[in-house]
């Protein structure tokens, strides 16, 4: 039996779907790379927007289409908010996150009975599942420590897919599985949760006691990198572990979705501009140079030209390396969606094309300030002569071919388009690795 495992959505969904592929290859079932000529199909999918729902739908149609006797089978979060629209875009089987676990016994069921199943139990479920081996990354792996919501964004779903009580792994469960991973030859770490900045919270430790837990037990050539985390979950003891730690990458996704205190609090995020501020100048005290990504909604409920003025204000001042910008995306059921002064589509757009402008412009400053310095690059694809891959700072570098999955010393040579060209550091010495 042969099965295809697609996935949209976060870093979370990227790791439960590789235990997904493990729990198929343990049953027997061959995980293809083809989305043809199988027969089981696998979407987990997302509905964190009304284009992520669009996106799971126009798979699962596909493959409907591909494999007209497969059984399709959706999981995960979109479930959690309409199961019935996935049955309708063609899938056998749809099942909330919970039952990700269960997967291959839904599938047994299936065969055996040839009747659609729709199941999808509260998400409050425990996270205790290691991940082996990373199908879709051959040189990053993610290891998943948390899971839950209860911050109650006023336009976000999440909690109603995720659960709204914070569930952590424990730290000897996670450092075992960051062992095994390093073992194994990933040589970059990255930690994710779905609200990271809370782990700990239910077992009585937090996420820089977690970290430096990691960093003291694995002596490995490897490094850590941080996926999303709140401005209020950034605690003085993590800011401090950049500063003695060169196996964490001084870089942080941090959501900071406007610049405007009136709009944050209408969002019900736990923060002002002011906050933010000062964490990104503890973090840029810690190194000049600290990378700092974040999220902007465009056209939130009520947001006026001035608060989207002080949005491009916040982007000028901070100079963020990338901005991940999105159209405010009306979310069923949240309080977003019966807020009035809504902003018309062709205003968003328009907003949206000055947020797009003044962000590449200011990420293209970010990369220029780092001609002539040395980084470390994860190289994760050589072609034609060229390698490519990302340095601690999550800067995308162009270089001579290298071998795929080796830190390789760098010095930046000039800013392009996307990321950076670089010239390896003593090359006779690498080559030789």
């Amino acid at each position: 039996m042969k099965a295809y495992v697609a996935f949209l959505g976060c870093k979370v969904n990227q790791y439960e779907t590789e235990l997904i592929i493990e729990q198929l290859e343990r049953a027997g079932i061959v995980v293809s790379p083809q989305p043809i000529n199988v027969d089981v199909c696998v979407v987990n999918t997302c509905m964190v927007t009304t284009e992520a729902e669009r996106q799971s739908r126009q798979v699962l149609r596909k493959l409907k289409r591909l494999n007209p006797k497969a059984v399709v089978i959706a999981v995960g979060c979109y479930a959690h908010l309409n199961p019935k629209s996935l049955a309708d875009c063609g899938a056998d089987i749809v099942l909330g996150n919970a039952e990700k676990t269960k997967l291959t016994e839904y599938i047994n069921n299936w065969f055996e009975t040839r009747k659609p199943i729709t199941f999808v139990s509260e998400p409050d479920y425990q996270i205790d599942q290691p991940v082996k081996n990373f199908l879709a990354e051959r040189v990053r792996a993610y290891v998943k420590v948390e899971d839950g919501c209860y911050e109650f964004c006023t336009y976000c779903v999440v909690p109603i897919a995720r659960g709204r009580k914070i569930r952590s792994k424990d730290k000897e469960s996670v450092l075992q599985e960051v062992r095994n991973l390093v073992a194994s030859g990933y040589k970059e770490i990255v930690i994710t949760g779905v609200n990271l900045g809370k782990y700990g919270q239910d077992t009585g430790t937090n996420l820089a006691e977690l970290i430096e837990y990691i960093l003291n037990n694995v002596n490995d050539v490897f490094r850590i990198r941080l996926s999303s985390i709140n401005v209020q979950d950034v605690s003085n003891d993590l800011v401090n572990l950049f500063k003695y730690r060169d196996k964490l990458c001084p870089h942080l996704h941090i959501p900071v979705q406007s610049g405007s205190n009136r709009i944050l609090k209408s969002m019900n995020r736990k923060y002002t501009v002011e906050q933010a501020v000062s964490l990104f100048e503890r973090l840029r005290s810690v190194d000049p140079d600290f990378s700092i990504t974040t999220d902007i909604i465009v056209g939130f409920p009520g947001e006026t030209i001035g608060d989207f003025e002080r949005t491009l204000a916040l982007i000028s001042e901070v100079k963020f390396a990338r901005v991940h910008a999105f159209k405010y995306s009306e979310r069923p059921g949240t309080p977003a969606s019966k807020m009035p002064q809504k902003v018309p589509s062709e205003e968003k757009d328009r907003r949206m094309k000055l947020l797009k402008e003044l962000a590449d412009k200011t990420a293209m400053e970010y990369r220029a300030a780092s001609v002539g310095k040395i980084r470390t690059v994860l190289v994760e694809m050589s072609k034609n002569g060229v390698s490519h891959g990302y340095d601690e700072y999550y800067v995308r570098h162009e270089l001579v071919s290298m071998k795929p999955g080796s830190l390789t010393k760098v010095v930046i040579r000039k800013p392009n388009g996307v990321g950076v060209v670089s010239q390896v550091v003593d090359l006779e010495r690498n080559m030789a690795q």
